[in-house]
């Protein structure tokens, strides 16, 4: 069941960005409510999910990484951060400025996770 569940966070992830990306939005916010119950799953778990998404952390795609850390920071901040850290140089379009705005909230001490 696990790898059925990352198999669908991934296939979520880029789902969103390409709605974002291309378009219809309509796609983007419903993989964005996919990814939401997926995360909220995980991190009901006893280790907060750290274990399904530190290993999707260094997925090769980078709205899945992005994804991965904005969850795995519930469990490991500095990680989560660090990922952002270097999501923001990679200069892919959406992902980087999702990332920067992230940085910037976690150094103003705003940023929070959300399931809802």
């Amino acid at each position: 069941m696990a790898k059925d569940l990352k198999e669908e966070f991934i296939q979520q992830a880029l789902r969103y960005i390409e709605g974002i990306k291309k378009g219809p939005l309509s796609r983007s916010h419903a993989a964005h409510k996919k990814l939401r119950k997926i995360c909220k799953l995980q991190c009901e778990a006893e280790d907060k999910g750290y274990l399904f998404f530190s290993e999707l952390i260094t997925h090769v795609e980078p709205a899945v990484r992005f994804w991965a850390a904005s969850y795995l920071y519930l469990s490991d901040p500095a990680r989560a951060t660090a990922e952002f850290q270097a999501l923001e140089k990679l200069g892919v379009s959406h992902i980087s400025a999702f990332a920067l705005g992230y940085c910037w909230q976690i150094e103003e001490g705003s940023f929070q996770i959300t399931f809802d």
